[in-house]
């Protein structure tokens, strides 16, 4: 009985020491993995193939701790015994995505909407509106301002202006008028003037007619048509 005993002492003693020599060859084709989180990408590449292992840069991420193009994550961890040449897969970080908004406002349209991609950030609504005070297609304002924090991919909105109002003005009744006298209220209302003449015995060097009509509106530099009797 005492012998059986000792026997099986010596072949579980004997299990476990082979089952531990399994264990530590096994290990010898492991090394531990490094911690590369913080790094830029070519040293924690040269980190990582100094350690045995396999760098493999799988995506990037946003992240506001983490300086562009450095290792925000990696797997396996740090510590970790990982196989002699396995990968250990890396996410670079593209930056933080708080950024500060661009002012546009003055320029064109075509000059903002550069300016904010090259930012990172998207054209949203336009409105336009008459502006004595701005050239027409000059950007007036924006939302968000000038300076504003936003979130990278954010919209800005623009107020664009159509210029000044154009002037109109009511055109007077130059019927029965000499031509001459027609020509000057014309001209003192900024106004052109077109003349053309039709056949009349009795109202030569008068105005027959006029378009547009008595009345009507008329833009200030527009060009108005008369018709002179002769």
């Amino acid at each position: 009985m005492k012998a059986a005993a000792i026997c099986s002492a010596l072949l579980a003693l004997g299990l476990a020491s082979g089952f531990v020599a399994m264990l530590l060859a096994m290990d010898k084709d492991r090394v531990e993995v490094p911690r590369v989180l913080g790094l830029d990408s070519v040293a924690a590449s040269e980190l990582l193939k100094e350690a045995g292992l396999t760098p493999r840069i799988v995506a990037e991420e946003f992240s506001a701790k983490t300086p562009k193009g450095h290792v925000s994550s990696q797997r396996p961890s740090r510590g970790t015994r990982a196989k002699l040449g396995s990968e250990v897969r890396l996410i670079l970080s593209r930056g933080s995505d708080q950024l500060e908004v661009p002012n546009v406002a003055g320029g064109t349209l075509a000059q903002a909407q550069r300016t904010l991609a090259e930012t990172g950030l998207n054209l949203g609504r336009i409105t336009r509106i008459h502006s004595d005070a701005h050239a027409r297609e000059a950007i007036i304002a924006q939302e968000p301002p000038a300076r504003a924090p936003a979130i990278r991919g954010a919209s800005v909105t623009l107020l664009q202006s159509l210029g000044p109002w154009e002037e109109m003005m009511t055109m007077p009744d130059l019927r029965g008028r000499e031509m001459v006298t027609a020509l000057n209220l014309l001209r003192e209302l900024q106004v052109e003037a077109r003349v053309s003449f039709e056949a009349s015995a009795s109202r030569q060097g008068v105005v027959v007619a006029q378009d547009p009509p008595p009345g009507g509106k008329v833009r200030v530099g527009a060009q108005v048509q008369i018709t002179v009797g002769e």
